[in-house]
């Protein structure tokens, strides 16, 4: 027998939102992580150290290493709570460790790709959302908890509320700033800036959620035949690269795509040591002898 966790977990669920930096689609990632983990003990009737094992094959067999890593951290957070709370007496997920990450990165595009990938969609709405997660760079989550008002067409800058709540104001593009003034438009909304109104919203009239947008770039990616797995994030990786193809410096990619550490900002826009080189030496004053 197992005890009765969901009492906690309704509880747990609180400690999460009032956490800081996490995102909201990484709370809705981490309670239903939880969830499945508690469907797969109670089912089990067990939390013993081979019941832990099992249920670890189970997500290797299922899953991919960040997804298995992300519900690692979930579940041991879940239980240190309940540890803390006298539920347990230890963690049984103290002695699992997380997978070794590879160094692979998601798929990304060349510019003719982003370029066909925004052209394909015929929906106003679709087309605004293709345009400004390219033109920005933004996470998914930034895009779906962005409001009308959160856009300045008159001076071509967002405001975005990124990870721990910490804002940033990334440009946007002219072609972004047309087809999000068109598909306001077409909702009676003259002026983003006097608006509270979600930015996008699916066909109920409520704020588009994150999975609407993750099948929204995988359709488009099937039209035009894109056949390798195209996400929010391969549009935030290919908005990275190609900027710093066209000349942008590190430190400004840095800024527009919210990341506290350099070193990941590197690593989003596929630069090996050659190029960080070639960027060090045009950049530094210092850098060659003269």
């Amino acid at each position: 027998m197992i005890p009765d966790f969901y009492p906690l977990f309704e509880h747990y669920k609180m400690h999460l939102l009032n956490l800081k930096g996490l995102s909201r689609e990484t709370y809705r990632a981490y309670i239903n992580d939880i969830k499945g983990m508690l469907e797969f003990f109670n089912e089990r009737g067990s939390l013993d150290k081979m019941a832990v094992r099992s249920y670890m094959m189970r997500l290797h067999s299922h899953f991919k290493l960040n997804s298995i890593n992300r519900k690692i951290s979930a579940i041991k957070g879940f239980f240190d709570y309940s540890v803390k709370n006298g539920v347990l007496m230890q963690n049984p997920f103290a002695h699992v460790r997380s997978l070794k990450r590879k160094d692979e990165l998601p798929s990304f595009l060349s510019p003719d790709e982003a370029a066909d990938l925004i052209d394909s969609s015929d929906d106003i709405r679709d087309h605004a959302i293709l345009e400004l997660m390219y033109s920005t760079g933004m996470r998914v989550g930034e895009l779906e908890s962005a409001n009308c008002s959160d856009i300045d067409h008159h001076s071509g800058f967002i405001r975005v509320m990124g990870k721990g709540s910490k804002q940033r104001i990334v440009p946007v593009g002219e072609k972004a700033l047309k087809a999000i003034d068109a598909y306001l438009k077409s909702r009676g909304i003259k002026d983003a800036l006097y608006s509270d109104e979600p930015m996008f919203l699916n066909k109920r009239g409520a704020r588009l959620g994150s999975r609407s947008i993750r099948k929204i770039i995988y359709e488009s990616s099937t039209q035009v035949a894109i056949t390798r797995h195209i996400s929010p994030h391969s549009i935030r990786h290919s908005f990275a690269s190609h900027m710093l193809d066209a000349g942008a410096d590190l430190r400004s990619i840095q800024e527009m795509l919210g990341h506290s550490s350099l070193s990941t900002t590197q690593r989003y826009t596929h630069l090996g040591i050659d190029k960080l080189m070639e960027v060090y030496d045009k950049a530094h004053p210092r850098a060659k002898e003269k």
